[in-house]
């Protein structure tokens, strides 16, 4: 009977380590994964600058880049947000 009980908490214990090694998964990606898109979003918009000063059309590339960058970052934002939900501890 207790050797049962000593594997019952062994498995529970296993578990538990399980699930928290994902939330931290979870967490550390959803960091990487913003970083990654607002280095993405970054060069995008740093390209742009450039053809607009190279072709003397900042008139349209300046808000064209800059209304990229605001939607980017809300996107990237957002997306962080949600990724780290995943990562949360369960409320028993």
């Amino acid at each position: 009977m207790s050797n049962n009980s000593g594997n019952q908490e062994l498995a529970e214990l296993l578990r538990a380590n399980i699930e928290a090694s994902n939330r931290t998964t979870h967490a550390v990606r959803a960091i990487v994964r913003f970083v990654f898109l607002q280095l993405t979003l970054t060069t995008v918009v740093g390209v742009m600058y450039a053809v607009g000063a190279a072709t003397n059309l900042n008139q349209v590339f300046v808000p064209l880049a800059s209304v990229t960058w605001i939607a980017g970052t809300l996107y990237t934002g957002y997306t962080a947000r949600r990724d780290l939900k995943a990562s949360a501890v369960p409320k028993k």
